[in-house]
């Protein structure tokens, strides 16, 4: 028993790491997790790299002058999340502005079709890591978004550049002189 144990726990620990699922179905594992491979990558803090539904130009729409909060993550400005833009809001200067763009035509036609664009969150933590994150007293305090996100004018779609863990938080904390204790975070 144990020896199929170790096994399952093998398969589920090689799918993880490599983002293939588990080549056999598994039953339910536990009341948590679907399959073990799921409950191993949770485990281990594996997240598969985000793939987004458009390539969406970050580096282009920064050059124009364009702020992450101005439009796309305004949200952030008034509370936790920096939110993920909608196709109303893509569409609020892209109805007038490089319509002959075929990424442009691709957000139209999500427009058209009724449907919202489908990005995935590139940041954010896992619940088990019961972090209470708000982005509006980072941005009232002048952090700036490259802090926590890297270089974003340099890229095109969005990555994860920086491992946000507890020591980065805690060493920017200290810099700034901004609350430690294990309740500014955590709940």
């Amino acid at each position: 028993m144990k020896r199929l144990f170790l096994a399952a726990v093998a398969l589920a620990v090689t799918a993880a790491c490599t983002g293939q699922p588990a080549p056999v179905a598994s039953e339910v594992f536990t009341t948590a997790r679907p399959t073990v491979a799921q409950a191993a990558r949770d485990f281990f803090g594996i997240r598969p790299a985000p793939r987004q539904p458009l390539a969406f130009p970050h580096k282009r729409h920064i050059e124009k002058g364009l702020m992450c909060t101005d439009y796309c993550h305004e949200s952030a400005t008034k509370g936790p999340i920096a939110g993920l833009p909608s196709v109303k809001t893509c569409m609020i200067c892209h109805d007038a502005i490089a319509t002959d763009r075929p990424l442009v035509q691709q957000v139209a036609s999500y427009q058209k079709s009724g449907l919202d664009i489908p990005w995935e969150r590139v940041y954010g933590y896992t619940h088990a890591a019961h972090v209470r994150f708000n982005h509006a007293p980072h941005l009232r305090a002048s952090v700036e978004c490259s802090t926590c996100h890297g270089n974003i004018a340099q890229q095109t779609v969005a990555e994860r550049n920086i491992d946000l863990n507890m020591g980065f938080c805690v060493n920017c904390h200290r810099q700034k002189n901004a609350p430690n204790d294990c309740l500014t975070c955590h709940f």
